[in-house]
This record gives C-alpha cells, structure tokens and sequence, in this order.
C-alpha cells in the first residue's frame, strides 16, 4: 500500500511536467491545439481517474499561474477527459489503433461541447487561444456566437484527442509496464499479453 502511494505521490507531478512541457511546444508554435492532456491520460490509466483528474486540475492552476489565468476554467474538460480515457481503457479500447482513434474522436466532440459551453459563457466566445481567430472569422460571417465558437473548436479539439490517446497508447505499448501497479491489466487491455503468448506458441 505504501509502495503504491509513493507511486502516485511521484506520478502525479511527472504528468503535470508532460502536460505542461507539450502545451509549452503548443504555445510556442501557435498550433490550433492543445496537448495538455498527454500526462492526465497517462495517469488515469495508471493510477486511476480520480488521480487523472487531480493531474487536469493542477495542470491548469499551475498554466493559469504562469501563462493565463484563462487555463482554469477549462480544468474541467481536462478532469472529464480523465474519466472518458479510463472508460474507454476498461473497455478495451486501447487494444487497436483504429479503437483509439474513435475513443479519442469520442472524448474530443465531448470535450469540445463542455470547452465551448465554457468559452461562450465564461469568456464571451474569445479564451485566448489560437481558434479565437476561427471563431471570431465565423461570427463575421453570420454564425451565432455559440455555433462559431462550437465549429471552430471542434477540429482542433477532435485532432487533439486523437493524438493524446494515441500518444499515451504508444508509451504505454513500449514503457517496461511490469513496473507499474496494475501491469497486469495494461498488458491485457492493450494487447500485449496475447501477442506475447503467440510468439511463445510459435517458439515452441
């Protein structure tokens, strides 16, 4: 018990570091997404979701802190995501490529509703980031605030997902998993544990 305490006391600041580095390189290219759910992911397949979403929340403080205050809000989007990515972890999605790609589709149309209903209530439709110019070039063009803000971050928040889910599949098919607390179950829902027991049956 206690080991395992000490696993998450540790995991908990390694996936607020991997979320904040990929939503630096985010910024810093001006790129229409986000990327800073990679270390949410991560730890709400791991450690759980309940710790998935603590790693969201704190993720958002601390970017609110130093980048804009803007990030907290949207802590929300990232603690739902926590929950959606263990969901679909327990179901076995994360056991085919073309799987992760639906469940990260999944979970950013989802995101993308509890992010707009944010940005338009919150914000007036303009948060800050780089999808403000869609939105704003949508409203010119006649769309109503909440459609605009909607269309506009709907793309990028579906793409990021995507690419979150695929990220964390990817760490999770090549990190060393019999060092973590629930390998054995990682092993069975990503799938390496058939293809293990396959190349035993052709060895032999």
């Amino acid at each position: 018990m206690g080991k395992n305490k000490s696993f998450i006391v540790a995991m908990i600041p390694a996936g607020i570091a991997l979320n904040w580095v990929a939503n630096s390189i985010v910024e810093m290219l001006k790129l229409p997404l986000f990327l800073n759910n990679i270390g949410t992911v991560l730890n709400a397949i791991v450690i759980g979701p309940v710790w998935g979403a603590v790693t969201a929340l704190m993720t958002n403080v601390i970017l609110a802190l130093i980048v804009r205050w803007t990030y907290i809000p949207f802590a929300l989007v990232g603690m739902v995501v926590a929950f959606l990515a263990y969901f679909f972890f327990k179901k076995g999605w994360y056991q085919k490529g073309w799987k992760v790609i639906v469940s990260g589709a999944v979970t950013g149309v989802v995101a993308s509703a509890i992010a707009t209903v944010i940005s338009v209530y919150v914000f007036g439709g303009f948060s800050g980031h780089t999808v403000d110019v869609l939105t704003a070039g949508l409203i010119a063009s006649g769309q109503e605030i909440f459609n605009a803000a909607f269309i506009a971050n709907m793309p990028g928040t579906m793409a990021d997902k995507i690419l979150t889910f695929w990220i964390v599949w990817m760490i999770l098919k090549m990190f060393p998993v019999r060092y973590l607390p629930n390998a054995k179950e990682i092993k069975n829902k990503i799938g390496t544990t058939k293809k293990k027991s396959d190349d035993k049956k052709i060895s032999a």
